[in-house]
């Protein structure tokens, strides 16, 4: 999608304000197109572009926790899911080091996990373009999916263990909806190296 036209879609929609036409390319993404709006020499906000599918995803996830400063904050989603605008947040995509590891876990479990809330009782589980009825169901398709990946890597009989526990697994009632990539490649990181804030790339339910 031309990015000129959404330009002109956000000034028409009084999202953004006509002085802001510089945009600066950002790299990195997977499958998304990112660029960012600078505001002078400023950089304000994020334009990424995806399929209408992944962008819908991302923006119930950023939209169900607003409330996570760790997230970003959305400011407009496209109506018809071409593409979201959220607020830039500065910080480092390579300044990660194994050594604050121990750091990085704490603080996705208490900044990030720990304020997921549950879903309604009607929604499904797996992830939102891959829906299943039932928990079970869902993990028994990821396993079968894991298999094929690493089939020559466990024997056959490991599988098969496998197998057995997650199809004897208990029923879940809560469902929350969880982040469906949280690879250290997507976090954005402050110049001492704690993190700054994740980006959300896409999401599923669980």
């Amino acid at each position: 999608m031309d990015i000129q036209f959404i330009l002109n879609e956000l000034y028409e929609a009084g999202v953004l304000e006509s002085h802001m036409q510089n945009l600066k390319p950002l790299t990195g993404g997977t499958s998304s197109e990112v660029v960012v709006v600078m505001d002078g020499t400023r950089p304000r906000y994020v334009i990424k572009q995806n399929d209408p599918v992944i962008v819908k995803a991302e923006a119930e996830f950023l939209l169900t926790y607003a409330q996570i400063e760790k997230l970003s904050r959305v400011i407009y989603v496209d109506s018809l899911h071409r593409y979201l605008l959220y607020a830039f947040k500065p910080g480092f995509t390579r300044q990660y080091s194994e050594r604050n590891k121990d750091d990085l876990l704490l603080s996705l479990a208490t900044e990030v996990i720990a304020h997921y809330k549950s879903l309604r009782e009607e929604r499904k589980y797996g992830y939102s373009d891959h829906p299943f009825v039932e928990w079970r169901d869902f993990l028994l398709h990821r396993t079968k999916e894991s298999e094929k990946i690493i089939q020559d890597v466990l024997p056959p009989e490991n599988h098969r263990f496998i197998h057995t526990l997650v199809a004897g697994s208990p029923q879940r009632n809560i469902k929350y909806l969880l982040h469906g990539d949280f690879g250290v490649h997507n976090f954005v990181f402050a110049e001492d190296g704690t993190l700054s804030s994740r980006e959300a790339l896409s999401s599923r339910e669980a």
